[in-house]
């Protein structure tokens, strides 16, 4: 009996290290966005779906996000492309998030492959809905503070 309950113990000692050291990991990852953000609104007439969109910050600065192949769809190498106007970029990553419904953690970084030319490779998951609405954020860190850039998309699981 003695036996039993240690081992029940063991077991419930070991999820709930996993679930902190997950919880850890997590907010960890989050943290890299900082206090600091100047967003925009996400732009209701531009659509990923349909080609590249672009948002505009207070001070003039731009960022354009494209990701092929199209449709975009989950499960499925994306190539996501950012192009930026007049920000002086540190890193710049895509946040994708699912506003249906919690898709977990997905932040690619991107490559710089030119001044305001960025690039690099994404992967989403696919979704039970038969349509799942996307976000993705484009996240530019600068010496100032983060920019965000939020565009809007649906996917339709064949």
């Amino acid at each position: 009996m003695q036996l039993k309950h240690t081992i029940w113990i063991s077991a419930a000692i070991i999820i709930l290290a996993a679930a902190v050291v997950t919880t850890a990991i997590y907010l960890w990852e989050l943290s890299d966005i900082g206090s600091d953000i100047t967003a925009t609104a996400p732009i209701p007439s531009c659509d990923l779906q349909h080609g590249a969109c672009q948002a505009l910050f207070p001070d003039g600065s731009q960022v354009t996000l494209s990701i092929s192949p199209r449709p975009i769809q989950g499960l499925k190498p994306l190539q996501i492309r950012v192009q930026t106007k007049g920000i002086e970029a540190q890193t710049v990553k895509v946040d994708f998030r699912g506003l249906d419904m919690n898709m977990g953690y997905n932040r690619p970084r991107l490559s710089k492959e030119s001044a305001g030319q960025y690039s690099g490779m994404g992967v989403f998951s696919a979704c039970i809905l038969e349509r799942m609405t996307w976000e993705a954020t484009v996240l530019v860190r600068t010496a100032e503070g983060v920019m965000a850039a939020p565009f809007r998309f649906e996917t339709i699981n064949p």
